[in-house]
């Protein structure tokens, strides 16, 4: 469109160019014409007047000879005869020319017009303006189809582009267009994507690499806490120091699973099944029950019968398993209310029953039942949402992986704002498949 309208204007341009070309060029040739038929007109009244000087000059209103004999009375107007030798364009109504020259029988003066000088002035206007009206309609045609036949390649690369497999080389475009324009462009994106898929390949390989590499040492270290953990016998102190270490190794395993998750192909995820909630819940709560119970928070569970979700297996275990871990930090308060169902999690501030902290445990075995529910008061439910607004940040609250894995799954992850208390946070799932 752009194209077409830009040689529209452009047609348009040259047809105004061209309309005052042609108006300059009639009007000079108008006035070599006239100059021309006054020249004959003064050479045939001489040679007639000259031999009959007793007949009448015409005297009409678009026809009039003066003929001024030395020692005769003068018979032009005043206005005329100031006028120089030569042809000039008079004043008015129409286009009246005098045509004045010095001849043997005296000053000769001719006054002739074209009667018709307007109608044909208007006549020629009209042509001049459909020649512009022309020259822009053709131009918006020639445009569209020049911009047509200049992007066809560019939109057809487009779409190629567009619709590529990531993993398979642009063909066809380059080899159509390998000598212009087009064609360099095409090899530019071929280029281009072959940097891609290497850099998708290193990327692929550094991932399995890494996976193996941590993973590896990660299970001798946990082995050998293992180990060193039946070796302490009654030492409380260096037990709860081992825990505290396989607690750490747990979280790096976790942080590594959500890495390998992040960096995988599109192509080596599989196929996406309906991954039960209740379940990976309860196994994800069990595996932080310790970390939970240490930091003193307690969490009330409420989890939809046969809720669901539609991903890979490992991605809603994982996800889970760093909102669990991004809980047990404290960031958000000691007295919180988990919900799921199908749409998602919501975090809420809660207080709960006194021996509520003693069943977390049992609470996410049972990750369906309403264990650790229990009203509040508005006074006590306001102080714990203050106790945690000013912690509601990813660099406290360790959101980063999890905010990751939630963007490349397509998942939401959304902290909520103060006014919307007691609600601290909100993780939104696909829906599970029909």
């Amino acid at each position: 469109m752009r194209v077409s309208l830009c040689c529209a204007a452009l047609g348009g341009a040259i047809g105004v160019c061209l309309a005052f070309l042609a108006e300059n060029i009639s009007e000079r040739y108008e006035r070599v014409l006239i100059a021309e038929e006054m020249d004959a007109e003064i050479a045939a009244q001489v040679q007639h007047h000259g031999n009959n000087p007793q007949d009448p000059l015409p005297r009409t209103e678009w026809k009039s000879v003066y003929i001024d004999r030395p020692g005769q009375p003068v018979t032009t107007p005043p206005a005329l005869l100031a006028l120089a030798p030569g042809l000039h364009e008079l004043p008015g109504e129409g286009d009246r020319f005098a045509g004045i020259r010095q001849t043997p029988i005296g000053r000769v003066t001719i006054v002739a017009g074209l009667p018709d000088s307007p109608q044909r002035e208007r006549r020629f206007v009209e042509e001049l303006t459909a020649m512009i009206l022309l020259g822009i309609g053709l131009g918006a045609l020639l445009g569209r189809i020049l911009a047509g036949s200049m992007l066809a390649p560019v939109l057809r690369l487009s779409d190629q582009v567009e619709h590529a497999d990531p993993t398979t080389a642009l063909r066809g475009i380059a080899e159509d267009h390998h000598a212009d324009e087009v064609g360099a462009l095409a090899n530019a994106f071929i280029r281009y994507q072959r940097r891609v898929q290497a850099a998708i390949e290193r990327e692929v390989l550094f991932s399995a690499d890494a996976g193996h590499e941590l993973r590896t040492p990660l299970t001798v270290l946990q082995g050998a806490l293992d180990l060193l953990r039946d070796s302490q016998g009654s030492n409380a102190l260096g037990k709860r120091r081992v825990e505290r270490i396989r607690r750490s190794a747990a979280e790096i395993g976790t942080l590594i699973d959500a890495l390998l998750l992040v960096a995988r192909p599109g192509e080596d995820e599989g196929p996406p099944v309906d991954v039960e909630i209740a379940p990976v819940l309860a196994s994800a709560i069990a595996e932080c029950r310790d970390e939970l119970d240490g930091a003193q928070i307690a969490i009330g569970l409420r989890c939809a019968p046969g809720a669901s979700v539609r991903a890979t297996p490992d991605l809603p275990r994982v996800a889970l398993r760093l909102l669990m871990r991004t809980i047990a930090t404290g960031s958000w308060g000691h007295e919180l209310r988990l919900d799921a169902d199908g749409e998602g999690f919501v975090l809420s501030s809660a207080v709960m029953p006194v021996d509520s902290a003693s069943r977390t445990g049992e609470a996410a075995a049972a990750a369906d039942a309403n264990a650790g529910e229990a009203g509040t008061t508005a006074a006590s439910l306001e102080a714990a949402t203050a106790a945690t607004v000013t912690q509601r940040s990813d660099e406290i609250a360790g959101l980063g992986m999890l905010r990751r894995l939630c963007e490349r799954y397509g998942w939401t992850l959304a902290i909520a704002p103060p006014s919307a208390a007691p609600v601290l946070l909100t993780l939104r799932l696909p829906r599970p498949s029909s």
